[in-house]
């Protein structure tokens, strides 16, 4: 609550007016439109799923119609005396007795019903072993005793179904009570696809449906639109999507009536019930929205009359912050707005006045003293007096002291650069190269030093003194605390597309990883390398700057990245 009224109370004046039309006015207009969209959704898709339910409940009939039918036929044919006669008489050698009991009775009977329901692919009567084979109808028991389903409907007289999904084969068998004594199965195999048809044919599209026996899948269909092909909708991902608490998808089951024991499921995308209701939808939006619009406006216009000039007075104290003590709103109102407004205007005056008789007064005494301040590091006093240093140290014959003159000489000069921030690479190295002179010397030629810079890069501008600070702080925290083996410093510079890379090695102390890290942070308690990583990025960019790999006992190397810039005019020879 802390939290939304420190929010609340740095809102702009017209932003709280907008807030409480907001609270007042549609706050109310949007919970009555969300619980009238959400009711309405509701009785939508109760609708939809009982439509559903009917149409999934009206194909199950129907298929539970055939599956009767199918069962009837099984019925007729394993108590049809004939058809018992002509499976059970003793033909013995009699072959021409039998073959025209099977022409003119059995076949024209079991042949009908195939005739009569087309969707009917085989009928089998498998009979005494003895039995002579004939077509597909007749067959010898011996065919069938090995199947799975034999041992079960050889107890009992009732019909069993058996489904093969993968194979898409159904068919029902059963035993043939009338023959006592006598083995005998009516087979019946029908087609799967036919079976199943009514499922197919529920809706159009967007929609999918499985059916279950003894919660096995024996089939399944589904036709769904691009968005879904994806999907996986295999019995073990459809039972997670039904049992998901944010399925995507409503499901609406029945039972079979028949013997069988069917269970059905269908599933469809809730996206499907939603796109029904989008038109009314879309229509209270819009009412909505065109409302919304209309009071926006009268707002906007009543609220620019009250706080048209409390904006022109923010923008007018913004400048005033900036600098610019020039008052530029007036107002001759006497509410509380035009008073605000004619007291800025007077405090504007008394600040200007203050600024004049005491700010600029000592700005004015600050310019001198930094003006005298610069005559007396005037760099050609400095050059001129290492250049009589140099002429005393060679009339004395004195090599070390002019050396080290001449380099001092030529390392302030590329430092100070006659004022200048940026400097061509080349005048840099030069740089580097009379500081290391310089050290050189001090350290008695202690370490050695190897710089591998591609005179091509000599043109490629960079900020002064950026190698310097990485060159004294690998001499002080590397090579100086090195105590076995000769130090050396490796300078390399190299470029990539458009940028340039200089780097600084040396075969020091090193330093462990929260060390490296710390040293370009405020954590640091050196300020020469972080202070030349933050000029870097101040001046090209965050992506560029300082990056160190180091390595207890093994050295440090530091590597600079900057952009490409080559240098206008060629170097300065």
């Amino acid at each position: 609550m802390k939290k939304i009224y420190r929010w609340s109370k740095n809102l702009k004046l017209r932003n709280k007016i907008y807030l409480i039309y907001l609270a007042a006015g549609l706050l109310p207009m949007l919970v009555v439109g969300i619980y009238c969209y959400h009711f309405v959704n509701q009785l939508l898709v109760e609708r939809e799923v009982k439509n559903l339910q009917n149409s999934l409940n009206q194909a199950m009939t129907v298929v539970d119609n055939q599956l009767t039918i199918y069962e009837n036929m099984s019925d007729y044919l394993a108590f049809n005396q004939a058809i018992l006669q002509t499976v059970s008489y003793p033909y013995e050698d009699n072959y021409y007795e039998m073959y025209n009991q099977f022409s003119t009775v059995f076949d024209p009977m079991v042949t009908s019903l195939k005739y009569l329901h087309s969707d009917i692919k085989q009928v089998t009567i498998y009979a005494r072993n003895d039995i002579e084979r004939h077509d597909t109808t007749l067959a010898p028991i011996t065919d069938i005793e090995e199947e799975p389903w034999f041992q079960e409907i050889s107890s009992n007289n009732k019909i069993l179904w058996v489904i093969n999904k993968n194979a898409k084969k159904v068919f029902c068998v059963r035993k043939m009570p009338e023959l006592q004594g006598e083995a005998g199965v009516i087979y019946v195999e029908v087609d799967y696809d036919k079976l199943f048809e009514p499922f197919t044919q529920i809706l159009d599209e967007n929609y999918g449906v499985y059916v279950q026996e003894k919660d096995k899948m024996v089939f399944s269909y589904n036709i769904f639109d691009e968005s879904y092909n994806k999907m996986d909708f295999s019995e073990e991902n459809i039972t997670s999507l039904k049992t998901s608490d944010d399925s995507e998808f409503i499901f609406v089951d029945c039972d079979s009536k028949s013997q069988i024991g069917f269970h059905v499921g269908m599933y469809r995308p809730a996206s499907q019930i939603e796109a029904t209701i989008r038109p009314m939808t879309m229509g209270m939006v819009l009412i909505c929205v065109i409302s919304m619009i209309a009071a926006s406006l009268l707002l906007k216009q009543f609220t620019s009359v009250i706080v048209k000039n409390i904006e022109k007075l923010t923008r007018n104290m913004k400048e005033v912050k900036k600098g610019n003590l020039e008052v530029t709103v007036t107002s001759d109102s006497k509410d509380e707005i035009g008073e605000l407004i004619q007291g800025f205007e007077e405090m504007v005056e008394r600040i200007k006045t203050l600024i004049e008789e005491v700010y600029e007064g000592k700005i004015s005494l600050k310019e001198y003293e930094m003006k005298a301040l610069q005559a007396q590091i005037n760099p050609h006093f400095l050059y001129n007096s290492l250049s009589l240093i140099n002429w005393k140290a060679i009339e004395a014959d004195e090599k070390d002291i002019s050396k080290i003159t001449l380099a001092l000489s030529k390392f302030y000069r590329t430092a100070l650069n006659k004022g200048n921030s940026v400097m061509p690479l080349q005048d840099e190295i030069s740089n580097v190269k009379s500081y290391l002179d310089i050290q050189l010397m001090m350290h008695d030629y202690e370490f050695d030093v190897e710089i591998d810079i591609d005179e091509s890069m000599y043109y490629y501008d960079t900020p002064n003194l950026i190698l310097q600070p990485l060159i004294e702080n690998a001499i002080d925290h590397g090579i100086d605390l090195k105590t076995e083996g000769r130090g050396k410093i490796i300078i390399r510079g190299w470029s990539e597309g458009e940028t340039m890379y200089l780097s600084v090695e040396d075969n020091g102390v090193g330093m462990d990883e929260e060390v490296a890290q710390n040293i370009l942070t405020k954590k640091s308690k050196g300020y020469g390398v972080r202070n030349v990583n933050e000029r870097i990025k101040l001046t090209y960019g965050a992506e560029y700057g300082l990056t160190i790999e180091s390595k207890e006992g093994k050295g440090t190397k530091i590597i600079v990245k900057i952009p490409i810039i080559i240098r206008k005019g060629g170097l300065n020879l």
